[in-house]
């Protein structure tokens, strides 16, 4: 079976070339739905394979492609970036990359506690940040802080429209850090300050997410359909408990949309939303914090092994409550409340497997829904 000493790096004199892969297979469905919704799916969720390069120690650059989501998604380019590191602990980057905002946010895809995101982190970074973003980046970091501000456009891909303004800022500090404890707290904020606009329609934008699971065969419960929109932002409060084997995130956001000046209706509307989750590795060394990024990684092996820790691999389980509320004035885009549960198995370095439970509300909306989930995961990522 396959562990990170298999994976090639390519040395060459002062050039690192690193191969990236995240790549995951998605089968789930809704056990019990009202209404009812489509049975079983099965689907590539993510198929991102590239490389990540360092020159010199100066410049970093990274080339990964987005293959999926299969079948039926639009291949793209998930990461274009060019980075110049050789200032110790600051970084500077331009491109299409995913500029710093949010803990759940910046936790690549493949370290996430649950299977996919929360929804009020999704729908959040989606405004001026999240992946694809095209965007320029300033930030500095160490052992104990993360700051971090850009400048972003639209988003990278076909039909994608880059003709959106917006920035974002991030800082984050650890209180406490010791042997056992790590304590992380954090502030984020992003403003659109020229929402996108396709051809001769009006700036708008749209708050959406699927219901923190994605089969490739379910709506978009939470949606607030078109917004006219003059601009728009959202400020949240992040925060983290590192102990041992225990690990606690939070984070709690509120969004501001304001209506175009001169428009009928151009009032000022307020959503918001927040999550908590509590993870245990019931076998291996816990979540570990790092500063690039200022997140977590997913937990790894408390003994030089590869394959199989302690016997039966890197265990965790998990359990999560979120609420994102997107109705504010004449728009009813749903009010949901999840609750999940969830097993993550890593038999090597690079392989997870994960089982994931979910039974959520959504009130109000376009279509109001309660639903018992059931997902599984299949990753290969290094």
């Amino acid at each position: 079976m396959a562990h990170a000493q298999a994976v090639p790096t390519i040395t060459l004199p002062g050039i690192t070339i690193k191969p990236y892969a995240t790549d995951q297979l998605d089968v789930g469905g809704f056990a019990n739905a009202s209404p009812a919704r489509p049975g079983t799916g099965a689907r590539g969720a993510r198929m991102r394979n590239g490389v990540r390069m360092n020159i010199h120690k100066q410049v970093e650059i990274g080339a990964i492609w987005d293959f999926g989501p299969a079948p039926g998604g639009q291949m793209r380019l998930f990461e274009g970036q060019v980075s110049y590191v050789g200032l110790k602990h600051f970084v500077f980057t331009a491109g299409i990359f995913k500029p710093s905002f949010g803990l759940e946010s910046m936790q690549a895809q493949g370290d996430t506690v649950f299977i996919e995101r929360s929804s009020i982190s999704t729908i959040t970074r989606n405004l001026a940040t999240g992946i694809e973003r095209q965007a320029v980046q300033a930030e500095t970091y160490g052992r104990r802080y993360h700051f971090a501000i850009s400048a972003t456009a639209g988003t990278a891909g076909p039909g994608e429209n880059g003709n959106q303004r917006g920035m974002a800022f991030r800082l984050v500090g650890l209180p406490v850090r010791t042997g056992a404890l790590l304590v992380h707290l954090g502030l984020s904020g992003e403003w659109v300050f020229r929402p996108a606009s396709a051809g001769n329609a009006s700036p708008a934008l749209t708050l959406s997410d699927v219901p923190e699971m994605n089969t490739g065969t379910d709506a978009k419960y939470l949606n607030t359909g078109r917004i006219a929109a003059g601009s728009a932002g959202a400020l949240g409060l992040e925060a983290a408990v590192a102990w041992r084997g225990l690990f606690f995130q939070g984070e709690a956001y509120d969004i501001v949309v304001n209506g175009r000046a001169g428009q009928a209706d151009s009032r000022r509307l307020d959503f918001h939303g927040w999550y908590g989750q509590l993870a245990y590795t019931v076998n291996g060394r816990g979540r570990q914090w790092k500063g690039r990024t200022a997140s977590f990684s997913s937990p790894t092996c408390d003994r030089r092994q590869t394959m199989l820790c302690n016997g039966y691999g890197v265990l965790e389980v998990a359990a999560r409550y979120s609420q994102a509320d997107l109705r504010s004035g004449p728009v009813q885009g749903g009010n949901q409340q999840i609750g999940a549960l969830g097993v993550n198995w890593w038999p090597t370095d690079i392989i997870r497997m994960s089982v994931q439970y979910e039974y959520g509300q959504v009130h109000g909306g376009r279509e109001p829904e309660h639903f018992h989930g059931i997902m599984s995961l299949f990753q290969v990522k290094f």
